[in-house]
């Protein structure tokens, strides 16, 4: 195996881990995967690394400097800010800058030269834990080649990562064969298995359904339970034509008999003007998908409300885990307007992007959601393993309700 310069030598797995998965079976978390996730997460500081090289910003940094000085200095586009804050951050978090607090953003300061990125060598060590991250990889290599341009204004984040040969790799990634990304679509479906009425016949929706891989590991797991033939309906929802065309052929293919809708829905509308109907779902299902809506409180609202009372929301979500903390995952998202610009409040949502447990907690209670659940329990997980992102929201409609505002009132 080959050896890198700064070795990589993630700490021993925590077997207090296995004993906070709950209702999530064990070898879901696996020693094979967890070595794979924590390889991720020294790549991706190490590309950060090259990032900060060809943007050639250690003088600055040697001097100390913001995000939004540089972006002054160089006349980039200021609405390009979550994206530098997130590389500075990143970089702090990797130990080679010092963060200092201040308004409106924190100062950075180099700690020593940065150290020679190891990514080839990175590369070959993630595929040798498991050949099968390799998505994972090709798509932060992608996002990190186009890092310096969407930085500079030359493209959006849009345009560098969501056309051409880019959404080939999106299919890759966002694909159960991607154990990195297929965690996520897991636990989401294991939860929503567990809250589903006994006995049928049961409707989901599922919301921002993609190419259909979380739709495929629900099914998949209703399946091996004997229980797919209580599927009345399953409604597909994607806002993306193709992604929906092809998400809704290869559900069909694979579950034959399957009472499969597929419609447009656009989780910032009323969805009584979308076709959907009111108190009309048994589960509704998503998986990484709410934490991009303009306003997440409206949102909520009009999912409980499509729910019949005593329904069940189940959300597969990436969290950040403590407060500014990075995900690798970021380095991608945090070149896209989707995911930044989103309406944001002090309690519930204080930055754009990933939420924290607490702030999913709050912004359900706050929507007249009950049974509030996560699988597995994060907040519990995170004093024994702070990387561990994946989480299934689980949030009833109480079956009988006092009224509850109605959104944007």
């Amino acid at each position: 195996m080959l050896r890198v310069l700064v070795p990589f030598l993630p700490p021993p797995r925590n077997p207090a881990v296995d004993d906070l998965l709950g209702e999530v079976p064990r070898e879901l978390f696996s020693e094979r995967l967890y070595q794979a996730c924590e390889l991720v997460e020294r790549y991706v500081s190490d590309l950060a690394v090259a990032i900060a090289q060809r943007l050639e910003l250690e003088p600055e940094l040697a001097q100390g400097t913001t995000a939004q000085a540089i972006l002054r200095s160089r006349r980039y586009p200021e609405d390009e800010s979550p994206a530098l804050d997130w590389l500075l951050a990143r970089l702090a978090e990797a130990g080679h800058l010092e963060r200092s607090p201040q308004e409106p953003g924190p100062a950075y300061r180099l700690r020593r030269p940065l150290p020679t990125p190891e990514l080839g060598e990175l590369r070959a060590l993630g595929l040798a834990i498991d050949p099968a991250i390799a998505p994972t990889l090709a798509i932060l290599d992608t996002a990190g080649e186009a890092f310096p341009r969407v930085l500079a204004g030359a493209l959006t984040g849009e345009q560098a990562l969501f056309t051409g040969a880019s959404m080939q790799l999106w299919t890759q990634y966002f694909h159960n064969a991607n154990p990195i990304y297929a965690l996520n679509n897991r636990l989401a479906a294991i939860a929503a298995a567990n809250r589903l009425p006994a006995g049928g016949p049961v409707r989901i929706l599922e919301i921002g359904a993609g190419a259909g891989s979380a739709a495929e590991a629900l099914l998949d797991e209703l399946r091996e339970r004997g229980r797919i033939g209580e599927v009345a309906e399953y409604r597909l929802t994607e806002p993306n034509p193709m992604l929906r065309r092809r998400a809704s052929r290869a559900l069909a293919a694979r579950y034959p008999g399957l009472a499969l809708v597929d419609q447009a829905y656009d989780i910032d509308q009323d969805p009584s003007a979308q076709g959907l109907p009111q108190a009309g779902f048994d589960l509704v299902f998503a998986v990484n998908v709410l934490h991009i809506a303009q306003d997440l409180g409206a949102s909520l609202a009009w999912l409980r409300s499509l729910l019949v009372p005593g329904g069940w929301l189940v959300a597969g979500e990436c969290q950040r885990l403590f407060p500014r903390q990075t995900i690798p995952i970021e380095l991608i998202f945090e070149q896209l307007a989707s995911f930044t610009q989103v309406k944001l409040d002090r309690d519930v949502r204080s930055s754009h992007g990933f939420l924290t447990p607490e702030e999913w907690r709050q912004a359900l209670a706050a929507t007249g959601f009950a049974a509030l659940a996560e699988v597995p329990d994060l907040a519990r997980i995170r004093e024994h393993y702070p990387r561990f992102f994946s989480g299934a929201l689980c949030a009833r409609r109480p079956p009988a309700e006092r009224p509850i505002p109605s959104p944007g009132a």
